[in-house]
């Protein structure tokens, strides 16, 4: 059932080669010193965080995140939710490093488990179970499917990324699984964190690092091509 337009490919080709020669440029300056590992994963977790959440609605600032998370701090004004946020994020990263390695396979317990993650101490009675209502995205030109097809329509997105039918590279698999469970829409809520952080277990397995999707751009993710989240991802 996943029809893809592959039309992209020629536009992009000349991308993928350029990301996977940054990729091997990345493995041959390995191994990297301890003390430069940490500082870069924590760099990384922190933009992420921030603008994953600022995507979501979140009021802090790069500066109040790292507070939160690196400090301890509670940031005056800002509420109990969006302080769980920054927390429960964070902790979502922690556990792709800790699941993902060169032999990873994609599985739906994984991105149940990314969501009560994300939605913990928040909103405890849907973390990490699948939606079984309607729901709408405000802004989209879609309707997300039916509730009783939620399980089935993932089960089958795990399978065509894990067999690969069409024998599409890392990059691709990555956007197709961010574009397709933004329409599948899985859960009540948390479902574009829980899209971002599932979307990097398939690069960080192969040895990308992360892509973030800064918060200016996301307006263009929830369109029905795959063009443009695919730019975002180049980028």
């Amino acid at each position: 059932m996943w029809n893809i337009d592959l039309t992209y490919i020629t536009d992009f080709q000349s991308t993928f080669e350029r990301l996977y020669q940054k990729r091997q440029d990345l493995q041959n300056s390995r191994p990297l010193p301890n003390i430069a590992l940490n500082k870069i994963h924590e760099s990384l977790s922190l933009e992420w965080t921030y603008n994953s959440n600022s995507i979501e609605g979140n009021s802090m600032s790069l500066r109040e995140t790292q507070m939160v998370i690196q400090e301890g701090i509670t940031i005056k004004g800002k509420s109990l939710r969006e302080h769980f946020e920054t927390h429960n994020h964070d902790k979502a990263i922690d556990y792709l490093y800790a699941i993902v390695d060169e032999h990873y396979k994609l599985r739906s317990i994984d991105i149940l488990s990314i969501h009560g993650l994300v939605l913990r101490s928040i909103e405890d009675d849907f973390a990490g179970r699948l939606r079984n209502g309607g729901v709408r995205i405000s802004g989209a030109n879609f309707m997300p499917p039916n509730a009783n097809k939620v399980s089935d329509y993932l089960d089958e997105l795990i399978d065509f990324i894990n067999t690969n039918p069409l024998d599409l590279n890392d990059i691709e698999l990555a956007t197709i699984l961010h574009h397709k469970l933004v329409w599948i829409h899985p859960f009540f809520d948390g479902n574009g964190r829980t899209v971002r952080l599932s979307m990097n277990l398939l690069l960080m397995r192969c040895g990308f690092p992360p892509a973030i999707i800064l918060k200016n751009d996301i307006k263009n993710t929830t369109k029905r091509s795959i063009r443009p989240t695919m730019g975002i991802i180049k980028n």
